[in-house]
């Protein structure tokens, strides 16, 4: 599996405040895929030429539906903010005196698509001539372009075919460079799935707080679509599950926002919404509210890799992995 890394980013806007980007980073923390997720933008450690990039997150497609993935369109300060982040996390800052070091920068998905016969060599930035991977659009106003880049500078290789510098990358302190396709530099896609799974192991009442640290809240699972995402979310986050894990092995539930705490056999959600009961597989002889640790009941949803809910109990002996829900989904 390929070693990716992703930072969810929250908020009604893309703007986080640093008490939740402590929250995020918690969650990240143990994550042996080497996965960080965002709810915005993925980014993938795995070093890889423009071209593979590309092709990998047309790939890469959980909670895309049938629109197809593309690298990372980063068109306002938010989000170019956001992709500093998240390569400080997957590759810390070396210094400048490493400032062209492969991992100092994250392939983005700006690219020149005009004008590409090297007869310009004028070296102006011409909006026009660039275009997005996701829609194909010109770059507006917003640009973060380092100082004389991009300078389109030719690269005449010893069989006479010249390379151009027609795709950007992203460093550190967010400044644009425009480089050839065949460096290799981790990269960023554009993510639109529902979940951010953390394989940090913890009680159900754990699991809630550290995602309402990081500005979200236990995931729901409302329909068979989202069932069937959050498995493939943890396939991707936590790694595939290895055959020699067992139906009740911890390793294999993940903890959701589900509680009848309240009202025992009424399931509600975090938020206090019902929790439909047809999407409500369960597994057998589950919901059995068994009560043998002493002054507990199992009050609190897992699900399983498999798509199997458990009620279980809300301590010590019962550490999971857990999802958190992103943002206005």
């Amino acid at each position: 599996m390929k070693f990716f890394l992703l930072l969810c980013l929250v908020g009604t806007s893309l703007a986080i405040d640093k008490a939740q980007l402590h929250g995020l980073k918690n969650l990240l923390t143990n994550l042996h895929s080497g996965v960080f997720t965002t709810c915005q933008l993925v980014l993938f450690s795995e070093m890889v030429d423009y071209d593979t990039a590309e092709k990998n997150c047309q790939n890469f497609n959980i909670g895309m539906g049938d629109v197809q993935g593309h690298l990372a369109t980063v068109n306002d300060s938010e989000k170019n903010s956001d992709l500093k982040l998240l390569l400080n996390m997957a590759y810390p800052y070396k210094g400048w005196k490493n400032q062209w070091a492969a991992d100092q920068w994250v392939w983005a998905g700006l690219r020149k698509t005009k004008n590409n016969d090297g007869s310009d060599t004028s070296m102006k930035y011409k909006p026009e001539d660039w275009s997005w991977a996701a829609d194909e659009t010109s770059p507006k106003e917003f640009h973060k372009w380092m100082r004389k880049q991009p300078d389109q500078k030719p690269e005449i290789r010893r069989n006479g075919v010249t390379l151009l510098q027609n795709q950007m990358r992203i460093n550190h302190k967010g400044h644009w460079d425009d480089t050839f396709k065949y460096k290799k530099h981790p990269y960023a896609c554009d993510y639109q799935g529902k979940y951010i799974i953390s394989a940090n192991s913890k009680t159900w009442s754990q699991s809630k707080a550290e995602c309402e640290a990081a500005g979200l809240e236990l995931a729901k699972v409302r329909s068979d679509a989202e069932v069937e995402e959050i498995i493939k979310s943890a396939d991707y986050f936590l790694g595939s599950k290895a055959d020699s894990v067992k139906v009740w092995d911890k390793e294999n539930w993940i903890w959701l926002g589900g509680t009848d705490e309240e009202e025992e056999g009424v399931w509600k959600w975090v938020d206090g919404s019902p929790i439909d009961k047809k999407i409500m597989n369960w597994r057998n002889p589950n919901p059995d509210n068994a009560e043998f640790i002493k002054d507990h009941a199992e009050h609190y949803l897992a699900i399983s890799r498999d798509g199997q809910f458990d009620d279980s109990f809300d301590h010590r002996s019962r550490h999971r992995a857990f999802a958190c829900q992103c943002p206005g989904t």
